[in-house]
């Protein structure tokens, strides 16, 4: 009986006991529930807090402030994005060479040892500037054979008169005066002659004119006109004749350059064509047309060659450069069109910097066609958004400056 009465007492405690048991443990959950979620709304909202903190320091790092004076400075420069064109170009390879038609080759016109040189490689001279005197010989032969017959002509002359006088009063004979006359004329023709001598060689003053102490071998080698000394090839003692080339004086005024055409751009290549030539050592691009071609083709580089001419007041040309030449194809519209300066490149990026009131933005831009200066904007820059045109790496270098911590880019 007793033993009965524990087991009923035993399993009605045990029915009474897990239920509550049960609710005890769904209540805790409920409650460690609550908790996690409460934790973990904090984080995200913390998360969020900071995320957004981040973003905006990445929004004030992208704005790069400059004032009026910076700007100025720095030289930055800001234009309206708009239409334009690009340039389809052939890119060839040039020489700079001299203009043989403005060659000017120094001849002595008669032979003679060199007393002085007054110029030097490379000096530039004018029209009439004294280059050399030579000592000659043969110049103070044709001088004596000169004053010789302008002093036979001059007594040619004397007898000629007075038998045209005597003849007047009958007091010579006809014979007689032809003969005056005749030696008169042979005299004169024989004057004229070495006048017309020492002209071809040069020498234009009347000798008479010379004192005792004249030298009659002196020679002046003068600058026929103006240029500048390309080749000396005389010394002092050195003797000099009408073969010789003591100097070469070029013109450098006007320049050529001599363009390589490929057989396979000879289609592309006509005379007129806009070009645009680019030294790459400083010289300021040039822009000019084509005046030649040639009509045959090289059989040993199956080229033919171009010319066109530079103006060089400046002589910054020089004969002999190697130059890179744009030859105009054709033009080609595109809606925006800016200068190559303008493009940044950042992570890889292409960028333009956008002028907005709060300072400069660099917005990304996608690139499409583009000549030696400028480049076609697909993508990113809207029709008369004004952006920065030249300088731009100025606000490039602000921002990294900035993005190292030592500014924000005001």
């Amino acid at each position: 009986m007793n033993v009965l009465l524990t087991i009923i007492l035993r399993n009605k405690l045990r029915a009474c006991f897990l239920p509550c048991l049960l609710s005890l443990f769904i209540c805790f959950n409920a409650i460690a529930n609550e908790d996690d979620e409460h934790g973990h709304d904090e984080k995200e909202n913390a998360g969020h807090i900071e995320s957004g903190s981040e973003e905006e320091g990445e929004d004030h790092e992208k704005h790069i402030e400059l004032s009026d004076n910076e700007i100025s400075e720095f030289e930055i420069r800001i234009d309206t994005a708009g239409s334009g064109s690009i340039k389809e170009t052939l890119t060839l390879s040039g020489e700079i060479t001299l203009n043989p038609d403005r060659l000017i080759h120094i001849v002595p016109r008669v032979s003679g040892i060199t007393k002085k040189v007054y110029k030097s490689l490379g000096e530039k001279v004018e029209k009439g500037e004294l280059l050399a005197t030579l000592s000659s010989r043969e110049l103070a032969e044709i001088k004596a054979e000169t004053e010789a017959a302008k002093s036979r002509y001059e007594l040619s002359r004397t007898t000629f008169d007075r038998e045209k006088k005597l003849k007047k009063e009958d007091l010579t004979t006809e014979k007689e005066f032809l003969e005056a006359q005749q030696v008169r004329d042979n005299a004169y023709i024989e004057y004229n002659l070495m006048k017309q001598k020492l002209r071809a060689i040069g020498i234009e003053k009347n000798i008479s004119q010379c004192h005792d102490n004249c030298d009659l071998t002196l020679y002046e080698i003068r600058s026929p006109g103006d240029g500048v000394i390309t080749e000396k090839h005389v010394v002092h003692g050195e003797l000099l004749n009408d073969e010789s080339r003591p100097f070469v004086i070029a013109n450098l005024d006007h320049v050529w350059v001599n363009l390589t055409v490929y057989q396979k751009d000879l289609e592309k290549i006509n005379l007129g064509q806009q070009v645009q030539v680019i030294s790459g050592y400083g010289i300021p691009d040039v822009e000019s047309e084509i005046v030649y071609i040639s009509p045959n083709v090289s059989e040993e580089t199956r080229s033919a060659t171009a010319r066109i001419v530079i103006e060089n007041k400046d002589k910054k040309w020089r004969p002999g450069l190697f130059v890179t030449v744009a030859v105009t194809l054709s033009d080609l519209n595109s809606d925006i069109v800016i200068p190559k300066t303008a493009i940044e490149s950042i992570d890889n990026q292409s960028v333009v910097f956008i002028k907005t009131e709060e300072g400069f933005e660099p917005h990304p831009v996608t690139l499409g066609r583009s000549d030696n200066t400028h480049v076609e904007i697909l993508e990113g820059l809207h029709s008369g958004a004004k952006y920065v045109a030249k300088n731009a790496f100025v606000l490039k270098a602000q921002m990294q400056k900035a993005s190292f911590g030592d500014g924000h880019g005001h």
